[in-house]
């Protein structure tokens, strides 16, 4: 009788342990779980900050290219002017009139708040020979900026993704025509430095 009642005593003992031990591993598969969960809500908080952070920079280095191609067109037609260069177009230009059909479609319509005379929502070669919108002269340019030692640094450094208007109250402005797209913290989109528009 003794024995059958250690033998009980054992084995409900070496239930309680079992069971005791598998309730400690759920708890701490649990506490894993809620660990994993944890840590990866940080992961996902810090590549958000770091996206916006590096949109930001992105933005602010693509309206520093910006200002050193603006300031560069703008030397380019002081001293043409001053000096009658006619080897050199507008503002360091190609001389030509781009096509509407060569303006990408987020920069035409972005483009309108400037240079849509008639209210019609579109821009019309009409329009754009009137803003005298131009390519860059790549060879000129890249001349220039070696001259005073300008580098491009955001992404896009191909100058012939950028045009300049050549003509009327924003003569020498500088507008993105690429394919990328710079856009800030505030969801705006750049295309110069004043003319953005609202990410989609």
């Amino acid at each position: 009788m003794y024995t059958r009642n250690l033998l009980s005593y054992n084995y409900r003992s070496n239930i309680d342990s079992i069971v005791i031990r598998k309730i400690n591993l759920i708890k701490m598969l649990f506490l894993l779980l809620l660990l994993i969960i944890f840590l990866t809500s940080i992961v996902r908080f810090y590549n958000s900050i770091k996206c916006i952070n590096s949109s930001s920079l992105a933005v602010d280095d693509f309206k520093t290219d910006i200002s050193m191609l603006s300031e560069t067109v703008n030397i380019i037609e002081t001293e043409r002017t001053s000096n009658d260069n006619l080897q050199i177009n507008n503002f360091g230009s190609d001389g030509k009139i781009v096509d509407a059909s060569e303006i990408r479609t987020d920069l035409a319509a972005a483009l309108i708040k400037i240079g849509d005379m008639d209210n019609d929502k579109k821009l019309s070669d009409e329009e754009i020979t009137e803003l005298g919108v131009m390519k860059l002269d790549t060879k000129v340019i890249q001349k220039e900026l070696r001259k005073f030692q300008f580098n491009l640094r955001s992404s896009d450094h191909n100058l012939k993704n950028f045009i300049v208007i050549t003509k009327g109250k924003y003569a020498g402005t500088i507008l993105y025509n690429g394919p990328l797209k710079f856009i800030d913290d505030e969801h705006k989109r750049y295309f110069g430095l004043e003319l953005w528009m609202d990410a989609k």
